[in-house]
């Protein structure tokens, strides 16, 4: 049903860099900007030639993190409408990540963009959910669209307390309509007990490692696995 965009930097010389190590280093300046700027326009050039699996199922969405500074840039919404023109992406199929420590820098400044870009369609996932403040009165002003929750709750032991905690967040979500989408699935196991839960949607190696963009259309010519 979706992909969710990943940076990587291959350095001629150092081999294939992870983001944890570059990512820190751009938000140190205004880097950060221009690689969100990149990333949002070739997430949507690619996600535009992803056509129906079958006539009855919709087109994958792709989602694209933001870091605080761009999601607090002046001209994000402008940027976002451009890349959206240009792709001939339609904006419902465009969702953009954002944590909680992100929509937290500046809750008016961030309740004003994330109007602005619902307008244009666009729709929002607060990401890693349970790790920042997890402020339930924020959750509601923010109105979320995804809610995804942070692999530290999935791949909790069974008789871990974590497992109280995991149920409670997928059955916020189920109260608020808000749908849920697990990150770090990586077994049979933590799969079967989300979708005993009722949490709609799944992420992780068990349903692909991570890919480049030119195999995704093998991918979705493939049987899918929705927790629903």
């Amino acid at each position: 049903v979706g992909f969710e965009a990943l940076m990587r930097w291959p350095h001629p010389h150092r081999g294939m860099v992870a983001p944890d190590v570059f990512i820190p280093l751009a938000e140190q300046s205004e880097l950060i900007v221009e690689l969100d700027t990149f990333a949002l326009r070739e997430a949507s050039d690619v996600a535009a030639t992803w056509g129906r699996s079958s006539p009855d199922v919709e087109p994958p969405f792709v989602t694209v993190n933001l870091s605080a500074r761009q999601l607090h840039d002046v001209n994000l919404v402008q940027k976002v409408r451009e890349v959206l023109a240009a792709s001939h992406l339609t904006p419902d199929r465009l969702i953009i990540e954002i944590t909680e420590r992100a929509a937290m820098v500046n809750i008016d400044d961030t309740m004003t963009v994330l109007n602005r870009l619902r307008h244009l369609g666009v729709r929002m996932a607060l990401d890693d959910f349970g790790t920042g403040y997890s402020s339930l009165s924020y959750l509601t002003m923010l109105r979320p669209e995804i809610i995804k929750i942070d692999r530290s709750f999935v791949a909790t032991h069974p008789e871990h307390d974590g497992v109280a905690l995991l149920e409670t967040i997928v059955s916020l979500g189920h109260r608020l309509e808000i749908t849920m989408l697990a990150e770090g699935i990586e077994t049979e196991d933590q799969m079967e007990h989300l979708r005993e839960l009722g949490c709609q949607l799944g992420q992780g190696f068990l349903f692909a490692q991570a890919v480049s963009a030119t195999q995704v259309s093998s991918l979705l010519l493939q049987p899918t696995t929705n927790l629903r």
